[in-house]
């Protein structure tokens, strides 16, 4: 992942998400296909957009970005990015991006509300986890390039992520209100039906990456 190239993606999104894989899995012991794990983060991003601001269009191909690389153990670094959409509040696109972050990041309990909202960028899998989250920033307005980070969860864990519960962060608390308003259950069905099986192959960019380090397509 070039530093200049994703320095320039975060300036000028609406809201940036910097990922770590932290755990390993059978299923995400190769490579896998980009396109589809495009496909699915596009889906993902729709279905929580429709539960909390149903009339507003899909995103755009061009809105959404991944870029990131696997190191030499295999183990993903990530960037996810939406862009600011013309038309649509700067407010509303960033709730979408603080729900994906927390889909990725979710730490919560089985017992607790918003267990079952989860899905890993490594493995491509709806309900499951073995990324989190290093860091959110969001811009102050659409005009301004200026950013602020988003504190999304109570503390940081000893892998330096965050650790997002609904039961110690209220902000990820009202995120999983929001994703529980409506139809529910029509939304954790479309997410069980969206989801994907892990793809067999990643492929890889030209773009600049520093040396033992294989780059992810954005």
């Amino acid at each position: 992942m070039d530093a200049t190239f994703a320095s320039e993606l975060e300036r000028e999104c609406s809201i940036c998400i910097r990922v770590k894989q932290i755990h390993t899995d059978p299923t995400t012991s190769s490579l896998y296909e980009v396109a589809r794990l495009m496909e699915s983060l596009h889906g993902l991003i729709d279905e929580i957009q429709r539960q909390h601001s149903p009339e507003l269009g899909s995103f755009a191909v061009n809105e959404v970005n991944l870029t990131g690389y696997t190191d030499e153990n295999n183990i993903l670094q990530a960037m996810i990015t939406l862009e600011k959409r013309q038309g649509v509040e700067t407010g509303l696109g960033q709730i979408t991006g603080l729900t994906l972050a927390f889909f990725i990041g979710n730490s919560t309990l089985s017992t607790d509300s918003g267990h079952e909202y989860k899905w890993c960028p490594a493995s491509n899998r709806i309900g499951f986890k073995s990324c989190g989250v290093t860091q959110i920033t969001k811009a102050m307005s659409w005009w301004q390039t200026s950013r602020s980070k988003v504190r999304l969860g109570a503390n940081f864990d000893a892998d330096g992520t965050l650790i997002m519960t609904s039961s110690s962060c209220a902000t990820v608390k009202r995120l999983v209100s929001i994703m529980n308003s409506g139809d529910q259950t029509g939304f954790v069905a479309r997410l069980k039906k969206n989801s994907l099986q892990p793809p067999r192959a990643y492929f890889l960019t030209t773009r600049p990456h520093f040396s033992g380090r294989r780059d992810l397509a954005g």
